[in-house]
């Protein structure tokens, strides 16, 4: 398998090796990186990184946050063929984040964490 399908995880396994992502799991991985990181958190890409939690104070309308995903995607992960990208704000507002590539689909659920993003000031 070429390296490019392959993500290691700051993790070890029962036997003291590396965990690695490979295949569809590594592009999930890449893809949570790059939700989660900060603009100008790599120097040498310091527009990489969607800033989600930037998203939360109302500065910005779910418009803006796809748009960004779908921007970052298509700059950082050239590789990807995406799809579409959908921002699904539940009941409670808790953001959920649907990214389709290449036939399959990732679901990032905050609703499943211990602080979920919530969306009171986001305008849809």
């Amino acid at each position: 398998m070429a390296v490019k399908n392959r993500e290691y995880i700051f993790s070890i396994d029962n036997f003291n090796k590396p965990v690695v992502a490979e295949g569809e799991m590594s592009m999930g991985v890449r893809l949570l990186e790059l939700i989660m990181m900060e603009p100008g958190s790599n120097p040498l890409h310091p527009e990489m990184g969607v800033g989600i939690r930037n998203y939360r104070f109302g500065i910005h309308n779910l418009h803006d946050l796809e748009e960004r995903i779908t921007n970052q995607i298509e700059t950082y992960l050239p590789m990807a063929e995406l799809t579409n990208v959908t921002i699904l704000r539940t009941p409670d507002k808790v953001l959920n984040i649907e990214i389709e590539i290449a036939g399959n689909v990732y679901r990032f659920d905050s609703g499943s964490t211990a602080n979920p993003v919530v969306l009171d000031d986001i305008t849809g």
